[in-house]
């Protein structure tokens, strides 16, 4: 974070305030929850990343949309 402006500079800090408000806006204030949700929204990033190189059609891996997908 910038302290001069105290503007958030990175798109890193603005996703995690952005969780964070969304969170606290709803009264949650349970961390772990906010964790788990920047966890599944990095994870849906990465999937969409992954279609955009590969095309829709591409074969996501089990684990990339269930980590606890057992084999």
């Amino acid at each position: 974070m910038d302290d001069i402006a105290g503007i958030f500079t990175s798109t890193t800090e603005r996703t995690a305030w952005n969780i964070t408000a969304r969170h606290l806006a709803r009264g949650q204030k349970d961390p772990v929850i906010m964790i788990i949700d920047g966890i599944e929204e990095e994870r849906r990033r990465c999937i969409e990343l992954l279609q955009a190189f590969a095309g829709r059609d591409v074969d996501i891996p089990a684990f990339m949309v269930d980590p606890n997908h057992q084999l």
